[in-house]
């Protein structure tokens, strides 16, 4: 069900933005170094094998199966991570199931009403914690009002702030794990009967976009991968050049991006204060498929709010393993050079579209100005050229037809000055 929305909400841009100090991640910063070419740590032919399951009565919750399954080795010997699954209910498809590998960001675990979440749409779908937890906490169906952040003696790493334990040996690394669980629970899923092997998506909220981003292009099985708030081309923070060289080069997501050729669809907000949209939007152009831009007005960043809000990921979905109509896309927004026009060529429908740019100098989130467009044969174009000075432009869009108040959006387009 559509969550209440209007059409201006669509075509506003948010004005109450967060104000960042981030770096303009359209522009490298002065002391970053070139990366080296891509690096694979990851023993990718070994980690597409079923892994070993271990039932257990830890953490059950209602109408779920509750379990560890085997991830990559730690410290000599496997990991185990703790997973909620469920189906919906009644006979499966012909062909199975379609499903869904949840992936939850920082101060997540496995939550059950994300499961539920993708049963209530026709998917099967796996929710396991990233970060050698057991679930605790009130939150998001987890019950038993157990604690949080709570270990096990079979656990792998945690994760230290933005890439805190680069200097480790990779497979010591969080990020190594979080990569490695993701695509044992894609083999997982492809091991159950009642499961199609060749309709299983990927999602990740907030951290777990990063590691959704980075598993699109390392993981090519998936049918459709879903970022939201999370991406990459993370700023460099603690590292000597060295190992901001080695970082981009393994675990950034925008080394493997360019591999990932499945359908994507990136969802955020105008103010989301963590990954702002810049850095975002290059990831989604980096892809080596096509990118759906999802761009909230006003989308809180958080759980919860990642999966239930956003009525535009399940439709997404649905477009690509089960043939309803696919979400409007926009191309990457050009200006003409004999009118000084914006043009973005598009598929789908669309009941209104508008130019959003700003002359600010540096992005940081800001609300954006807004020049109206028509609307003609897979094409919008401005109504007046981009002004003077502007930095920064992209489309805005509301759908129509089936996809009627969807947010669509074009890439983030830096304009050269």
């Amino acid at each position: 069900m559509k969550p209440k929305s209007k059409l201006h909400w669509i075509l506003m841009i948010a004005a109450a933005a967060v104000p960042l100090t981030l770096p303009d991640a359209t522009a490298a910063e002065p002391t970053q170094p070139s990366a080296a070419p891509r690096v694979i740590p990851w023993d990718v032919p070994a980690l597409s094998k079923p892994p070993v399951v271990h039932p257990t009565t830890e953490r059950p919750a209602r109408g779920m199966r509750s379990f560890f399954y085997e991830g990559a080795d730690f410290k000599g010997k496997p990991t185990w991570v703790f997973a909620y699954y469920a189906a919906p209910e009644g006979k499966p498809p012909e062909g199975g199931w379609p499903a869904v590998v949840c992936a939850h960001g920082g101060g997540g675990t496995a939550f059950p009403a994300w499961v539920k979440q993708w049963n209530k749409n026709g998917y099967a779908a796996i929710s396991m914690d990233l970060e050698g937890h057991l679930p605790g906490g009130k939150h998001f169906g987890v019950e038993g009002n157990f604690p949080p952040d709570v270990g096990h003696e079979n656990a792998g790493p945690k994760r230290l702030s933005w890439f805190g334990d680069i200097a480790l040996p990779d497979a010591e690394q969080w990020f190594y794990h979080a990569v490695a669980d993701v695509v044992r629970a894609n083999s997982l899923l492809r091991s159950f009967p009642e499961i199609n092997p060749n309709k299983i998506g990927l999602t990740g909220i907030s951290w777990g976009g990063t590691i959704v981003s980075a598993v699109a292009g390392v993981d090519a099985r998936f049918a459709f991968v879903i970022p939201v708030y999370g991406g990459g081309y993370i700023r460099r923070h603690e590292m000597t050049d060295e190992q901001y060289r080695t970082y981009l080069a393994k675990w950034d997501p925008s080394a493997h991006l360019p591999y990932a050729k499945m359908p994507m669809l990136w969802v955020s907000g105008f103010n989301e204060p963590v990954f702002p949209l810049d850095m975002f939007s290059k990831s989604a152009a980096t892809a080596g498929g096509t990118s759906t831009l999802c761009i909230r007005p006003f989308l809180v960043h958080g759980h919860g709010f990642g999966w239930e809000e956003v009525w535009e990921i399940g439709g997404f979905a649905n477009g690509v393993v089960n043939g309803n109509a696919p979400m409007p896309r926009f191309e990457r927004p050009q200006v003409d050079a004999k009118d000084g026009l914006v043009r973005a060529k598009f598929t789908g429908e669309l009941k209104g579209a508008v130019v959003g740019f700003t002359t600010a100098g540096e992005w940081k989130n800001q609300g954006l100005s807004t020049i109206p467009c028509t609307i003609g044969k897979g094409e919008v174009i401005s109504t007046k050229p981009l002004p003077a000075g502007t930095t920064f432009f992209m489309i805005n869009g509301s759908g129509a037809g089936p996809w009627g108040d969807a947010s669509v959006n074009s890439v983030l387009v830096g304009a050269k000055p």
